[in-house]
């Protein structure tokens, strides 16, 4: 299908791509409310209905797709480590490793820069205001810089690009035969993160050590489920998943902050082992989708600063509610039609891990029958 994620090893794991759906879901609807609020509150400050304490609340949980994402990066990328050092299979190649990571992902991030660079260019900066901040977003150190921001997602994607660069080390965790002493060191790491996290309000909130929690949460899930059984499959699952994932997007910050990591794991082991939270994160639809959501990710605020300046004349001041609900159903069309068309032209064909040299042999072939 066209639509599906290549992966490396074939193997598909379609709960995975429902929990990508839910990490997107809720980033798209945070950033759809952020423009609502934005336009609502600048044309009647004094007839707009949610105070400031409530749309950052808002805001706040609706930001938590990112941390889902985080963890299920720790989770994919443990695999390999894992089948190595706990399961004994065959040794990772470090290099392949790097070299799959940026034949997968650089080449749609890269050209969505352009894109955004090209837009902005357009419409408020000179070309040669954006060229730092273009470079500094490219090489994944706009972080630790007071630049421009071209596109104000891509921050989490240089915490993910640190992570990966983390990865391969921490994956000598699994080297360790206690399961006890193993878990109880990323349980540690995890914690320290977390204290990191509550207690630094600058760089180090929003890079990697603050946000590691949230990728060892996934290293843990592997771990857990290195050697799972059918066994485990229980409707308790199920409960747990009623209980934990409204708290994921319903707890104050004061307590999610020292929380979250372990309501993701709990969310995401109730995904596994739940039958009925099984059954519905093994729809076909909310698979398909989550598994585009790198493209929806790079895309989509773009799409959302294009089109918002037509279905904003259905903004209603008196109801960000019905406001809300009007503008998610008219952008997220826009959304998924654009976001999906660059998954198929630009990202999925990426996701073949032989694209490089698919790509030399028909350029030589073509440039051979010119001649």
């Amino acid at each position: 299908m066209k639509l599906r994620r290549i992966t490396t090893h074939g193997n598909w794991i379609p709960e995975i791509d429902s929990l990508r759906f839910v990490a997107i879901l809720a980033t798209l609807l945070n950033h759809i409310l952020g423009h609502i609020v934005d336009e609502t509150a600048l044309k009647s400050p004094s007839a707009f209905p949610i105070s400031h304490d409530v749309y950052i609340g808002l805001m706040v949980r609706g930001g938590r797709g990112v941390p889902l994402f985080f963890a299920i990066s720790g989770f994919i990328l443990a695999q390999p480590f894992m089948r190595q050092h706990l399961l004994h299979g065959q040794p990772v190649s470090v290099k392949a490793y790097f070299k799959r990571r940026l034949t997968r992902l650089e080449p749609p991030y890269i050209l969505s820069l352009l894109i955004y660079t090209a837009a902005l260019s357009i419409r408020q900066y000179h070309p040669r205001a954006l060229m730092r901040p273009l470079l500094a977003h490219m090489v994944y150190v706009h972080n630790f810089s007071h630049l421009k921001q071209i596109n104000f997602v891509t921050w989490s994607l240089e915490v993910e690009v640190q992570f990966y660069i983390l990865a391969p080390l921490l994956g000598y965790l699994y080297a360790i035969s206690s399961k006890t002493v193993r878990r109880s060191i990323i349980v540690a790491l995890m914690l320290s993160s977390t204290a990191l996290q509550a207690f630094s309000h600058g760089v180090a909130a929003v890079n990697l050590p603050g946000q590691l929690q949230f990728f060892l949460a996934g290293f843990l899930l592997a771990d857990l489920r290195a050697n799972r059984a059918e066994s485990t499959i229980h409707k308790r699952w199920d409960l747990v998943s009623l209980l934990v994932w409204p708290a994921i997007f319903c707890l104050p910050a004061a307590w999610s902050a020292y929380t979250l990591s372990l309501l993701i794991l709990l969310a995401y082991l109730a995904v596994f082992n739940g039958p009925r939270t099984r059954q519905i994160f093994r729809t076909h639809w909310i698979a398909i989708t989550g598994g585009m959501c790198y493209s929806f990710y790079l895309m989509h605020v773009l799409i959302i600063s294009i089109f918002f300046r037509y279905t904003r004349r259905f903004l209603i001041p008196s109801s960000v509610s019905i406001s809300f609900l009007l503008q998610a159903l008219l952008l997220g069309v826009f959304i998924y039609v654009f976001c999906t068309a660059y998954f198929i032209f630009i990202e999925r064909p990426c996701m073949d891990p032989n694209w490089p040299r698919k790509l030399y042999e028909r350029l030589s072939k073509r440039a051979v029958s010119t001649l």
